[in-house]
């Protein structure tokens, strides 16, 4: 069995559902309670990618709001992969992800990257046209999946997607090196 250990970073500003949709994909549960995220949060998760890899994911939630945006430099350190979160519902959170992709690829080069647009569940207060997001994921380098961490609709197989680009990532650096 070969294992992997791999810090992954949620970002995107406050409320899009970054740490409903940890909680989601980690402890398979989903509350409206969650308080303002300080700095940041983390939690694990074994990921069996098939019967031979393992992928350990430390995966921290950094807090969106921009007053924590200098504490938020040192979670960057030794990322191996990214998870952008937007609202689908508000518009304003996807017209930011410019600002938070730069922020990201400042911190930590390029590394694998996914774009949820979260909250799908909620339908008819969609503000955001589907084709916005499949092209700047396309611009990003990432790949576009809308979840809902209220019903888990494509967070479970989403992450586990960046755990193999995770894997490969790093086995082709071992190999470069």
């Amino acid at each position: 069995m070969v294992k992997y250990d791999a810090k992954i970073v949620l970002l995107g500003e406050g409320a899009v559902g970054k740490t409903s949709l940890i909680h989601r994909f980690v402890q398979d549960t989903f509350s409206s309670n969650y308080k303002l995220t300080i700095g940041s949060n983390f939690l694990l998760k074994r990921i069996e990618l098939d019967q031979t890899t393992r992928v350990l994911f430390q995966i921290w939630d950094l807090s969106g709001q921009q007053a924590f945006r200098t504490v938020r430099a040192q979670y960057y350190l030794y990322s191996r992969g990214a998870i952008l979160v937007f609202d689908l519902t508000r518009l304003s959170t996807f017209q930011k992800l410019e600002r938070w992709y730069s922020e990201l690829i400042d911190k930590t080069g390029v590394i694998p990257l996914m774009l949820f647009g979260n909250k799908s569940d909620l339908e008819a207060q969609i503000q955001v046209d589907q084709h916005h997001p499949e092209e700047m994921a396309q611009r990003f380098n990432a790949k576009y999946v809308k979840t809902s961490a209220l019903t888990g609709d494509g967070v479970e197989e989403s992450f586990t997607e960046l755990a193999r680009e995770v894997v490969d990532h790093i086995k082709t650096k071992i190999k470069k090196d």
